[in-house]
């Protein structure tokens, strides 16, 4: 048994639902409550805003996956959703993974042990030292941040060498890239089969 959520205000100027910070709200204290009942939940996942991936998608998916992340929300459905979960965008849920995984890594947090640090050896560089040969620094600065496959790290000179791309473009550019390059799993014609012959059956 799966509890799926999607609490929404309705604007009866526009006869249109939205999603707005409280409705994140209440999203997240239906996943408290489902999770007192020991019922697997699922979320808005940002399902229904934005007008593809743009601004408005974007900034509803940031609140959504990262506060469903810190929160109790299981299941984040209708990933790549926009105006009502009526269009997909291939480009939003490309992006989506993007956020997720970020807020996922925010979400964990780190611990403050010896395997992230030494006290000794900041006792040992002292005020105005540095670390960036730090026993520390060498083991763990290529798991230090998470590298985007979309957005590079530009200084204002590389981006304006680059002819000063648009994000919108760089995300469009890299969807289109797995759409044209990824191939379907071996057990593809498998899956189509049990899932048409489960839908014959209802």
């Amino acid at each position: 048994m799966i509890l799926g959520s999607l609490p929404a205000f309705f604007d009866m100027k526009t006869m249109q639902d939205f999603y707005d910070p409280h409705t994140i709200l209440m999203n997240l204290a239906c996943a408290e409550m489902m999770a007192y009942y020991r019922i697997p939940h699922a979320g808005t996942s940002g399902s229904g805003a934005g007008w593809g991936a743009d601004l408005l998608g974007g900034g509803l998916l940031w609140i959504n996956h990262l506060t469903s992340c810190m929160g109790k929300v299981g299941l984040v459905p209708f990933v790549g959703g926009n105006l009502g979960s009526k269009v997909f965008s291939p480009a939003l849920a490309v992006y989506s993974n993007e956020i997720i995984g970020q807020a996922r890594r925010l979400a964990k947090g780190f611990s403050l042990n010896s395997d992230w640090l030494d006290l000794e050896e900041i006792e040992r560089k002292g005020p105005g030292g540095n670390f960036l040969d730090a026993k520390l620094t060498i083991k763990l600065f290529r798991e230090a941040y998470l590298e985007s496959d979309i957005f590079p790290h530009l200084s204002l000179e590389k981006w304006e060498t680059r002819g000063q791309p648009h994000a919108e473009q760089l995300l469009r550019e890299y969807t289109n890239q797995l759409l044209t390059s990824n191939q379907p799993p071996d057990e593809h014609d498998e899956m189509i089969m049990k899932g048409e012959a489960f839908i014959k059956r209802l």
